[in-house]
């Protein structure tokens, strides 16, 4: 009977069981295990330092390791390996990754991690390093990261960086990595149809640069550069002055060549017969779009009347041309200027004056608007929502808004800036209105925000500066304090001032202001009382941290406003 039932007992089925914290724990005890260096039986030697290391952990997380270690070589029979042209922390850190599976990329390291997985096979850092390297391209490391990656492994991340810089080109103009480009580099660049430019004039000033770097061994390649250079697109004055007079250009054969049917098609007419040269040489380049910049320089101080006046010019920062328009209805000086959607709005003036006018560009006229509800000069102004704001300025704390749909001035809270401020220049970053105020009692600066949805006034950070004469411009989570002789960022996020690059002349009464991600200096004098005009132009470049003078134009402003309005217009 007891066999029978025995016999009846049905097969229990087996069960497959995983641990899943197995994998890691596995990996943690291995690690542990290189790190206290117990059972290791190979090691790698950088720069005279010693790595000890499992030949498993190489060979499975590398296969140039595994391959090393697979045959008879000398390394494998010596259980150690001399690894040249790498430094050890970036060889430590390859290893840590083996063992654990994490790698920590930095732009410091991020680049030796990228040659050495390449070179060492590691797929997957090596294709993090590619990701992070397009997130994190730059002015100050795209041209360097090229050379770096100019194999065919990288063909991936090569065209990357060639991307960013046929597209940032005008960043990379004064950047010296551009001068250390080989031929075969610089040729790929300046011959892209899709180059990036804001004028022709750029392109050949970078290429005769490059080659001027090195005059001797370059200059063989000169007519080739030249013959990518779209020299009909050149402006005239700079093809004659400069690129005609250039001796490098005028001693080569096929360079004057190509000079002269460049002279010869920008100096004839269509009736006379225009010359159709080459197309590759008359192709236009990329439009910049961010470029279709206008400055409106508005009023200003006359030395003849000592006074204001009634003049505006338009600088056209694509053509570097600049161009009259209509005369205000007042003269103006110490008149704080603004653009709103296309219009440009210029607000009181010495003898703090009431009243306000708006160019329209469509009549090409000024107009006057709503006058304020008190006078005010050097104060600062802004938009923000469609609102015009205007901040204190001499012997002033009040603060207002203008609605130009409806025509009208709205006070708002005061700036807590007391009864002795003066110079006041204001910014809006984040949603948020920054007024810096030159205390003239104390002789100090002060920087205030708004948050116009709680309507108060918070004091940021105290500034003590010597300069009286500066203005702000935003950019990102960025303020920009301009001075003459002292330049400063705030970043927002962190509340804290840095300092960065200052101007290459001293200007007094120039104005500051931001197109794209360049701010731009214009005019003033060379001190307070001092008649002598500054007429150039200077440019900061906020991404590669560097001022450079624009070719002088003439302009004479200073005491005046200044507004940047975007896009296509008809001054004629």
């Amino acid at each position: 009977m007891t066999a029978k039932m025995i016999n009846k007992v049905e097969i229990i089925a087996e069960g497959n069981c995983k641990n899943s914290a197995y994998g890691s724990s596995f990996l943690d005890g291995l690690n542990k295990m290189r790190v206290d260096q117990k059972y290791c039986d190979f090691t790698l030697e950088v720069d005279g330092d010693i790595v000890k290391v499992h030949k498993v952990a190489l060979a499975i997380g590398s296969p140039y390791f595994a391959r090393m270690l697979e045959n008879d070589m000398e390394e494998n029979r010596a259980g150690t390996v001399k690894l040249e042209a790498i430094d050890l922390c970036t060889i430590k850190a390859l290893i840590e990754y083996v063992y654990t599976g994490i790698i920590t990329l930095t732009e410091d390291n991020v680049e030796a991690l990228l040659s050495a997985s390449d070179r060492f096979q590691i797929e997957w850092v090596k294709l993090e390093c590619e990701e992070y390297v397009k997130r994190n391209l730059n002015p100050a490391n795209c041209l360097r990261i090229l050379k770096l990656c100019d194999t065919p492994t990288f063909t991936s991340l090569y065209d990357s960086v060639h991307n960013y810089i046929v597209d940032h080109f005008d960043d990379l103009i004064e950047v010296e990595d551009l001068l250390l480009l080989s031929f075969d580099e610089i040729e790929k660049v300046i011959k892209d149809n899709q180059l990036n430019v804001k004028s022709e004039d750029n392109v050949y000033k970078a290429m005769l640069n490059w080659v001027k770097h090195d005059a001797n061994n370059r200059k063989v390649h000169l007519a080739e550069l030249m013959s990518h250079i779209t020299l009909p697109l050149l402006s005239t004055q700079f093809l004659k002055s400069q690129v005609s007079a250039e001796p490098m250009l005028t001693k080569d054969p096929r360079c004057n060549e190509l000079l002269v049917e460049a002279l010869f098609y920008k100096l004839t007419s269509i009736e006379e017969g225009k010359p159709l040269p080459d197309s590759s040489r008359t192709r236009k380049r990329t439009e910049h779009i961010n470029e279709m910049f206008h400055v409106f320089l508005v009023g200003g101080y006359d030395d003849t009347s000592g006074a204001g006046h009634r003049m505006c010019k338009v600088y056209d920062i694509s053509k570097n041309k600049l161009v009259p328009i209509a005369y205000m209805n007042e003269a103006r000086y110490y008149n704080p200027t603004i653009s709103l959607n296309g219009a440009v709005y210029s607000v009181g003036g010495y003898e703090s004056k009431r009243t306000a006018e708006c160019y329209d560009p469509v009549t090409k006229r000024w107009n006057y608007i709503a006058s304020m509800n008190y006078g005010r000069r050097n104060c600062g102004i802004c938009t923000h929502n469609d609102l015009i704001y205007v901040v204190a300025g001499l012997s002033a704390s009040s603060v207002e808004n203008y609605n130009a749909a409806t025509d009208l001035w709205h006070l708002c809270a005061n700036i807590p800036a007391g009864g002795s401020s003066g110079y006041t220049r204001s910014a809006v970053v984040e949603n948020n209105i920054y007024s810096v105020v030159d205390m003239q009692s104390d002789d100090i600066k002060l920087c205030f925000r708004l948050d116009p949805r709680e309507g108060r006034w918070d004091d940021v950070k105290e500034m003590v500066e010597e300069s009286c004469n500066f203005d702000l411009v935003s950019y990102g989570h960025s303020l920009f304090f301009i001075a003459n002789d002292c330049c400063k960022r705030l970043d927002v996020r962190m509340n804290k001032w840095h300092s960065m690059p200052s101007p290459q002349l001293g200007r007094y009464g120039f104005s500051a202001v931001i197109a794209a991600d360049e701010i731009y200096m214009f005019g003033g004098r060379t001190s307070v009382l001092a008649r002598q005009w500054i007429t150039s132009v200077e440019r900061f470049n906020i991404r590669t941290n560097v001022w450079t003078t624009i070719e002088s134009m003439e302009i004479k402003h200073a005491m005046g406003g200044a507004a940047v309005v975007s896009g296509c217009f008809d001054f004629d």
